[in-house]
């Protein structure tokens, strides 16, 4: 439910509300949302604050949103699965724009990046939100 009255913004609601509504399927992964008009009438709320919600959602990488078409629900992919040796290092952080290019992370988006390192030397780069780490 979302509540004008509260700390957090209502766009920021309003995308907890639709993220919570795509995790349990609704609608499934390659379906399209509802238009921004009916999502505004749903919840009683303005386009632009739809639009707002909206935005989020594909930094998320959860959406993308192709004009004059809507806004879509992402298939994911299943994780590249990387194993970590003993005595590797794994850090994160946010992408360069050499990482954007050579990862596929569209500007703008919130995708953090994985860098694996064994002995110093860099063992890999990967996009947050398509890998799994294990370890060795």
């Amino acid at each position: 439910m979302i509540n004008s009255a509260a700390e957090r913004a209502v766009y920021r609601q309003l995308a907890d509300v639709l993220r919570e509504q795509i995790a349990a399927g609704q609608p499934p992964p390659g379906e399209l949302l509802p238009s921004t008009l009916r999502i505004g009438q749903e919840h009683g709320l303005g386009r632009e604050t739809v639009r707002r919600a909206l935005r989020v959602l594909r930094d998320e990488g959860i959406i993308v949103v192709e004009r004059g078409y809507g806004a879509r629900v992402v298939e994911l992919e299943q994780p590249t699965v990387v194993s970590v040796p003993r005595g590797g290092r794994v850090r994160v952080r946010m992408p360069t724009e050499a990482d954007r290019r050579e990862l596929g992370i569209a500007p703008g988006a919130m995708t953090a990046v994985i860098v694996v390192t064994v002995g110093g030397r860099e063992r890999g780069r990967y996009r947050a939100d398509q890998v799994e780490l294990v370890a060795k």
